[in-house]
C-alpha cells in the first residue's frame, strides 16, 4: 500500500510546481497592490494609517527575499555572511518599527528611499550600458524576452520614482503615491507570467 505522505497529492492538495524565486515575489505583489488600493481612502482622510507600520512591512519583506534567495533592490547576490548579517538587520528593524512606531521612521524612510533609487539606477545601468557600448547591431529578442526586458525596465522606474517619493515626501502627492506602489504590484505579477512562461 502507497504511503499518502509520499504522493503528491491531487486536485487542491496537489503538489505546486512554483520555483521558490518567484513564490516570494507574489506576496510582495500582493502587499503592494493592497498597500497602494489603502492609501486613496488613507489619502483622503477615511482610513487611520501607520506609516511605520508600511515601513517596517517592506522592510521585513526586503530581508526575507535577501535571506531565503539573496535577492536585493541592486539585483541577486551570494547568500554570503555578511548579506544574512545585513538580512536579519533589517528584519530586526522592520519588526521593531511595527512593534514600537516613531522611533525609526525617519531612518527606515531615507533608507528604504536609497536603496530604491540606487538599485533601480543601478539595474538600468547594468542592463542598458552594455547596449550602448556595443558595437554591432543587437541581435532581435524574441516577443517574451522583450516583454522581460519593458517590464523590469518599468519595474526599475518605478522603484526610482518610489525611492524620492519617500526621500521628498512634500514632493509627490500622496495619491500618485498610491498609483505607484500599485503599479509596483501590478508589475510584479506581470513579472511572475513571464518567468512561468519562459521556464
Amino acid at each position: 500500500m502507497t504511503d499518502p505522505r509520499t504522493t503528491g497529492g491531487t486536485g487542491l492538495f496537489k503538489e505546486a510546481s512554483l520555483p521558490l524565486s518567484i513564490a516570494v515575489v507574489i506576496p510582495v505583489g500582493v502587499l503592494l497592490v493592497l498597500l497602494g488600493l489603502l492609501l486613496f481612502p488613507v489619502n483622503l482622510g477615511m482610513l487611520p494609517f501607520s506609516p511605520d507600520g508600511q515601513l517596517g512591512l517592506l522592510l521585513v519583506i526586503m530581508a526575507v527575499q535577501m535571506l531565503a534567495l539573496g535577492e536585493t533592490p541592486m539585483g541577486q547576490y551570494r547568500r554570503s555572511r555578511l548579506l544574512i548579517g545585513i538580512g536579519i538587520a533589517f528584519a530586526a528593524i522592520g519588526i521593531f518599527s511595527c512593534i514600537v512606531p516613531g522611533i525609526l521612521t525617519g531612518v527606515i524612510q531615507v533608507l528604504l528611499a536609497i536603496l530604491n533609487i540606487a538599485g533601480g539606477a543601478i539595474l538600468l545601468t547594468k542592463r542598458f550600458l552594455p547596449m550602448l557600448h556595443a558595437a554591432a547591431e543587437p541581435a532581435p529578442l524574441p516577443p517574451i524576452l522583450k516583454r522581460l526586458l519593458v517590464t523590469l525596465t518599468v519595474l526599475n522606474v518605478v522603484a526610482i520614482a518610489f525611492g524620492i517619493s519617500m526621500l521628498l515626501p512634500g514632493l509627490v502627492p500622496g495619491m500618485v503615491i498610491a498609483g505607484i506602489v500599485v503599479i509596483n504590484g501590478l508589475l510584479l505579477f506581470v513579472l511572475v507570467s513571464i518567468l512561468l512562461k519562459i521556464g
